[in-house]
Parts: structure tokens; C-alpha cells; sequence
């Protein structure tokens, strides 16, 4: 078999007219989806190889544009393997289809492909189960901003080192006022465990209450077993539940459970260590149980949220073309980005401000 001018035939596809036509109307295969450009490998010449397309026609084995007979045997035309192999079969000689170096090759660079996009699925089931809310997949680490880089470099430490965190049920509590990048951080802890694949969750002791409010005895069991069986939980806002008997009684059991199980926890929240230390018995047994396994960080008086309040509120008076004031810009004294104000900036329809 003889050379085929590659201007003239793209490699890897049949030319006949049934085969085009029949496959116009067949689902795509997974290898269709595949780029020949795999990622990671830009070294790797497809061409050189005879394959500019990484589809299940290019497996079939051939025969491709440059592949030849020898001895009665397809040979491949770049790696010069042969791409069949004879047996006797029943008294009859018969060729077997075998794979040949590039065709080894070609699979081996499809599965890791493949491997690739099963990883990026499962990242992101698992960071869809473990984020209430969607804006919540881009509080990673690539996207900080840098507001408290200390904090940062702790929490990427504790992600290098989850494995021995996750053997021992070692955790975190981040105490700060509000805006401060709490939820921030845990989100950032998440979305990168979510990346290996480890089951997290993002929740607080007040949606648990809520929800174990309408259960019986043995769903709350239940309910409560879910809960702890993730590798990682963050309670967010711990504090702002109600310190009922109830409320109590069930955060003690789960933080109980977690504790016996060496499930590492993270616990946010805004009191200070005053207002921790004020609670009933069994608020202290609580405290006492996290204090055991989780280590106190407080972040600084950073104030994120007021550094977006007012790039918000300064892209919506550019937006609408509302002329700047004294609250325009926003920023007291006091550090509390400032509200549009209705009375400035309210005029009639065609009307102007004297």
C-alpha cells in the first residue's frame, strides 16, 4: 500500500459516501469528543503519527493513509508494528487485530483524557453538594484578594495537610466580625478539597435546627448521620442559632458524633470569646469539644464586604448616572460603606437638582 498524499485525505476518517451519510445521524462517542490537542501535551505530534483526529474511527485499527502489507500483514506506516497477527483458527489461518505503538499510544493519551474530565466531574459534584449557593464555586484561592494573606497561607497549609488532619479530626475556628472573610476561607478550604475529590459540606447549626424541627426521633438520627459522614463539615455563623433546650441538645449531638468519629469540623463565627464563654452547660460542653480538636485563628478587621459594598454601589450610580455627593462615594468615618440616599438623589422626571 502505497503513501497518500495528506493534502489530499484526512487522516482517521472513511471515505465512503454510506459511512459519512450514516454517521451524520449517529450520536457522538466519546472519542469524538475528544480534542487531538490533549492539554498537557503539546510536544505530541499527531500527525507524525498518521492521526490529525482522536476519534473512534482513528481506533479502529486501520488501515490508515501510509500503513502497508508485509508477510501477508498490515504494518503500520509510522511505527512499522504490525497492526494484525496471524493464528490458525479451526485448520484456517486468520488475522487478529492487534494495536501498534501509535495506536498504544493513541489510548494511552485518550484514557488520561478521559481520567482528566471524570476528575473535573467529580470536583464539581462534590462542590455542588458541599456550597449552598453557585457564586460560592469562585471563592477559591485563585480568586483571594489578597485581604489577609496570613489567613490565606493558613488555610492553604490545612488543605496540603488534610490527610493527617482528616486521620486525626483536627479543624479550624475562625472568630471575626462580620466581613471580615470567615465563610470566605472555609469556601476557599472547600472548593480546594473539592478539587481532590474529598466530600465536604458547608452548613450552620441554625438550617440544621430548622430542618430537624419537622423530623421525628429516628429521621433526626438519620438526618444527623448524613450530616457526619462527610470528610469535612464547616458550620458557618455558629452563635446565631437559638439557644433553645433542643437547639442544644442536637448541636451537642453532632458535634459529639463528629468528635468520636475524628470528623474535622470548622466553625465560623462572629461572638467574641466573652460572648462564647457566656452560654449555659451545654453550650460549654459544645465549646469545650470543639476547643479540643479545632484551633482558634481570629482574622482582622479586614472588612471585605465593605470594600465590595462600595465598588457595587459606585458601578450602580455610574450606571444610572446619579451625580456624586457626599454619600456618593460612600466610606464614613465609621467604616460602613455608605446606602444611596433616596432624598439626595430623588428628582422628578425632567427635572434637574438646584
Amino acid at each position: 500500500m502505497g503513501e497518500f498524499p495528506e493534502n489530499k485525505i484526512q487522516i482517521g476518517e472513511r471515505q465512503d459516501i454510506d459511512y459519512e451519510n450514516r454517521k451524520k445521524h449517529e450520536p457522538k462517542s466519546v472519542g469524538e469528543i475528544l480534542r487531538d490537542d490533549i492539554p498537557g501535551t503539546p510536544q505530541y505530534n499527531w500527525q507524525k503519527y498518521g492521526y490529525t483526529l482522536i476519534t473512534e474511527e482513528t481506533m479502529s485499527g486501520g488501515p490508515h493513509p501510509g500503513d502497508y502489507e508485509k508477510d501477508g500483514v498490515l504494518h503500520c506506516g509510522y511505527c512499522h508494528k504490525p497492526k494484525y497477527i496471524l493464528h490458525d483458527w479451526l485448520g484456517t489461518v486468520k488475522a487478529f487485530p492487534i494495536d501498534c505503538d501509535c495506536m498504544k499510544e493513541c489510548e494511552a493519551r485518550i484514557a488520561i483524557e478521559r481520567q482528566k474530565r471524570e476528575k473535573l466531574i467529580l470536583a464539581d459534584n462534590c462542590r455542588r453538594h458541599a456550597l449552598p449557593f453557585p457564586h460560592m464555586h469562585t471563592w477559591d484561592f485563585a480568586h483571594d484578594d489578597g485581604g489577609s494573606p496570613a489567613m490565606t497561607r493558613h488555610a492553604r497549609r490545612y488543605v496540603e495537610n488534610f490527610p493527617e488532619m482528616r486521620e486525626k479530626g483536627l479543624g479550624l475556628f475562625l472568630v471575626g466580625i462580620s466581613g471580615t472573610g470567615k465563610t470566605y476561607t472555609a469556601a476557599e478550604i472547600i472548593n480546594a478539597l473539592c478539587d481532590r475529590g474529598i466530600h465536604c459540606l458547608l452548613t450552620s447549626f441554625a438550617d440544621i435546627v430548622l430542618e430537624l424541627l419537622s423530623m421525628n426521633r429516628e429521621r433526626r438520627l438519620s438526618y444527623i448521620d448524613e450530616i457526619c459522614r462527610h470528610d469535612l463539615i464547616v458550620f458557618d455563623g455558629y452563635g446565631a442559632e437559638p439557644s433553645t433546650y433542643f437547639s442544644d441538645m442536637n448541636i451537642m449531638e453532632i458535634v459529639e458524633i463528629c468528635y468520636n468519629k475524628q470528623v474535622p469540623i470548622i466553625v465560623t463565627t462572629s461572638l467574641t470569646q466573652e460572648q462564647l464563654m457566656e452560654g449555659n452547660a451545654t453550650r460549654q460542653t459544645i465549646l469545650s469539644r470543639m476547643k479540643e480538636r479545632c484551633y482558634f485563628l481570629t482574622l482582622g478587621n479586614v472588612k471585605r464586604r465593605n470594600k465590595l459594598a462600595n465598588e457595587r454601589w459606585s458601578r450602580f450610580r455610574q450606571l444610572l448616572e446619579i451625580g456624586t455627593g457626599s454619600n456618593a462615594t460612600g466610606g464614613g468615618t465609621s467604616g460602613v460603606p455608605a446606602m444611596p440616599s433616596l432624598y439626595e438623589d430623588m428628582v422628578l422626571v425632567g427635572e434637574t437638582k438646584a
